[in-house]
């Protein structure tokens, strides 16, 4: 067994578990652990009657902690792959080694109280997910807040969270403004999201009513003129059940666009 206390085991753990991952093709779940730090959780066993170690502590950016700790899947193919690599160097029989994430907490800066302060008053004042707003608002609603984004829906949560472990930029319920009519209604429009791969625009829509063609078509249409060529629509609930799918095949799409 190796020595538990040195630094050096957790630094070979951890690079070999982010290759185990890409080596199964899991690049997206390598991409969370990376950019994790791990803690060895030692305290006292009744069974060993000695000090050693418990389990494992993974200290995960708040976002990605958010992602990892809501999907049970994450969790069970993060664990497998670990209990893999780890087997023999920690415990001799790894099928029950815990794992526990946490939240990697943020340094301290100088004034961060007026920083924060002067964010959250900032924030009151953007455009992001202003026309879903003012939807939900006329039904006594409110939109749902994820990462301090707004959003109408659980489906386009789900979708975020695929585009974040993905590291593509993204505007999440963007407002586009082109004044061509002087009617506000003809001349604002806001999509689900706007996607940016490689320098070229696309726009993933999560469709929650069926027979809505014509008004989805002109709509499409008013951006097409503009040049976002690449627009795709796909049903909430299959946003909702299979979001990994849906980003890569909108992101497969978009790359055929690239100028």
């Amino acid at each position: 067994m190796s020595k538990l206390s040195d630094s050096q085991l957790l630094e070979k753990l951890h690079r070999t578990w982010v290759q185990s991952l890409i080596n199964d093709y899991w690049n997206d779940y390598a991409a969370i652990i990376v950019d994790a730090q791990l803690v060895f959780d030692t305290g006292w066993s009744d069974y060993a009657n000695d000090f050693c170690t418990l389990g494992l502590l993974v200290y995960l950016p708040l976002h990605l902690y958010s992602i990892v700790i809501r999907d049970e899947n994450i969790q069970e193919v993060l664990k497998y792959h670990f209990a893999i690599i780890a087997q023999g160097h920690i415990w001799y029989d790894m099928s029950d080694f815990p794992i526990h994430y946490r939240v990697k907490l943020l340094d301290v800066e100088e004034n961060w109280h007026k920083t924060i302060k002067f964010l959250i008053a900032k924030s009151k004042d953007l455009n992001q997910g202003l026309v879903t707003e003012k939807a939900f608002a006329r039904k006594g609603k409110e939109p749902i807040v994820y990462n301090e984004i707004k959003f109408a829906s659980q489906s386009e949560i789900r979708i975020a969270q695929e585009l974040e472990l993905k590291g593509v930029l993204f505007f999440p319920l963007p407002l586009a403004v082109r004044y061509e009519t002087g009617n506000i209604y003809e001349d604002h429009r806001e999509v689900d999201f706007l996607v940016c791969l490689d320098g070229t625009f696309g726009i993933l829509e999560i469709s929650f009513h069926e027979g809505r063609y014509e008004k989805d078509k002109e709509k499409d249409a008013w951006f097409k003129k503009s040049g976002i060529l690449c627009i795709e629509h796909y049903p909430a609930e299959k946003c909702y059940n299979q979001p990994k799918y849906v980003v890569e095949e909108f992101l497969s799409f978009l790359s055929k666009h690239k100028r």
